[in-house]
């Protein structure tokens, strides 16, 4: 179950009494990336966002609050799971009402996540990523997800889209364009803005809504511990205000993947990943249990 320490707004004991999930794949067996290490994010996200957000003073325990939801937030950390068992985990708790929130390893994690919910309920991603990991000619690796997921029945890419794109490779510009999924790059969010961003989202999802998080759409700048760094990404602060407000959308699950934690620098990356998941665990509808 639970490595030590768990994941700090973690707030119940009881599985049956959360609303979100927690949740650690520390696997990167689907990644071909030079960099490797991303199997250690799962502990090292813990790790680190227990010691900055969790203070004491005068023998009085407190941990910071990081939106306005985040007090009543009913969070359970279910602790690492194998990448073989997170399809049918996620699948239960999808069933059960539940928001799985799952930390990886590599991206080819998340087609195993999908897979879970796609047996049960129609959804719309939103993927964000430095790549559009939709290789069609090499399947079943962190970049084939998109590609892998075009094929689950339930997956509705008519009202998903690809946030922070600026590494795509032919084939996959080809795949883009034939599948007609809507493409966000980090120039179009600086000339627009988040919140006008936003609105063209809000506009194209409709429905129960999944985001996808590999920290390489971040810019290096604020996330430089990933497995494929690309100069020109996303702001810390255009990611967090983002995801936040795309929960509201109807958020039936979220993950952060690609932390690499041997790459990174004095942890950035792992307390921005665990930021990102409160961002969208704050933002989200209350669910109903």
């Amino acid at each position: 179950m639970t490595s030590t320490p768990q994941f700090p707004w973690a707030n119940t004991d009881n599985l049956d009494d959360a609303e979100f999930v927690i949740i650690g794949v520390p696997d990167e067996g689907g990644s071909h990336a030079h960099r490797s290490g991303a199997w250690q994010a799962p502990d090292t996200i813990r790790r680190v966002a227990h010691e900055r957000e969790v203070f004491e003073r005068a023998g009085i325990r407190s941990i910071s609050l990081p939106g306005k939801n985040a007090a009543q937030r009913r969070i359970f950390d279910y602790g690492n799971v194998a990448k073989a068992d997170i399809r049918h985990l996620v699948e239960d708790l999808v069933r059960r009402g539940k928001i799985p929130v799952t930390m990886g390893g590599d991206h080819s994690i998340t087609a195993e996540i999908l897979k879970g919910i796609d047996a049960v309920r129609p959804v719309n991603i939103v993927y964000f990523d430095a790549h559009p990991d939709f290789v069609c000619s090499s399947r079943e690796y962190y970049g084939s997800v998109v590609c892998d997921i075009s094929e689950y029945k339930n997956v509705r890419f008519s009202s998903s889209a690809e946030i922070g794109i600026r590494a795509p490779e032919p084939e996959e510009l080809e795949n883009l364009l034939r599948k007609n999924l809507l493409v966000i790059r980090p120039l179009e969010l600086e000339e627009k803005g988040a919140a006008q961003i936003f609105r063209e989202l809000k506009e194209r999802v409709k429905g129960d809504l999944y985001i996808s998080f590999d920290m390489d759409a971040v810019d290096p700048a604020f996330a430089p511990g990933v497995a494929v760094p690309v100069p020109g990404g996303i702001s810390s602060s255009k990611a967090l205000y983002l995801v936040e407000e795309l929960a509201g959308l109807g958020l039936i699950g979220m993950d952060v993947m690609e932390v690499c934690p041997p790459c990174d620098l004095q942890d950035m990356t792992s307390h921005l990943a665990s930021r990102l998941m409160m961002a969208a665990i704050c933002g989200a509808v209350n669910p109903s249990p």
